[in-house]
């Protein structure tokens, strides 16, 4: 699902065949490890364009956060280079690069607002978010690797999800309703909880709030509860704030 926390990924023209990534966060120096510079060597080898580029990248979204950061800044920089060079790769051609990036990285090829992802998360079914939502994201301030969660998931039970036609109004309906939503269910949550402790304790706080749907967002850390009203999400967020102040508390919302 789409939300209105981003990062700002800037794309310009340089002469020198190269790649150049400007940003100040310090936790991305190491550019050869960045998804965004995989995604220019995967692009050079698939077609020629002349001179190269350099990125500027404004991270707002949290590093190694389950929040498809990573994957989002390489699927847009895929889409920015087909435009700025003009290069004509057809959409397909586009995901085909984007699956070997990551299972999350076709979701944002595809620029929609909300989907089903099959298999490993990369065959996207499209389906409307039928009203607005708001959410509070609770990030700590050290990361979950997506590839160390899925190693201690000795016994992978991924949600497999029935009747997919009427996800969307079923999660809807649910919300706001007593108890979870049955569709924000995390699998990868319990192994969260074994890497870092601390989100027993965001989840007994989410709990506690009593009010919206609440999860872990990926492969973690982040946690998130959903909800119907900015002014509900609001009171979350004072709530999480005054009870844990060393975490990191965001408001968004849905496109």
């Amino acid at each position: 699902h789409r939300i209105s926390l981003c990062d700002t990924i800037t794309l310009r023209k340089i002469s020198r065949p190269a790649f150049r990534l400007i940003t100040k966060h310090p936790d991305l120096t190491q550019v050869k490890k960045n998804l965004i510079y995989r995604a220019y060597l995967l692009l050079r080898r698939t077609v020629s364009w002349k001179g190269g580029v350099e990125v500027g990248l404004e991270k707002n979204i949290p590093v190694a956060a389950g929040l498809g950061g990573g994957s989002s800044n390489a699927a847009h920089f895929l889409i920015g280079m087909n435009r700025l060079f003009k290069l004509g790769l057809p959409q397909n051609t586009l995901l085909r690069l984007a699956r070997k990036l990551g299972a999350d990285v076709p979701f944002f090829i595809h620029g929609v607002n909300q989907a089903v992802g099959r298999g490993r998360g990369d065959q996207i079914d499209v389906k409307p978010a039928l009203r607005k939502l708001w959410f509070v994201l609770i990030a700590s301030r050290s990361g979950i690797s997506t590839r160390m969660a899925y190693e201690r998931l000795r016994a992978p039970r991924l949600t497999r999800i029935s009747r997919v036609a009427t996800i969307t109004s079923d999660f809807f309906d649910a919300l706001g309703k007593a108890g979870k939503s049955r569709f924000l269910r995390n699998d990868l949550y319990q192994i969260g909880r074994t890497l870092q402790p601390e989100l027993s304790d965001l989840g007994s706080l989410l709990s506690q709030f009593g009010r919206g749907s609440w999860t872990m967002s990926g492969s973690g850390p982040t946690m998130v509860s959903v909800h119907r009203t900015e002014s509900e999400a609001i009171k979350a967020a004072r709530f999480i704030r005054r009870r844990k102040p060393g975490v990191q508390v965001f408001i968004c919302r849905s496109y």
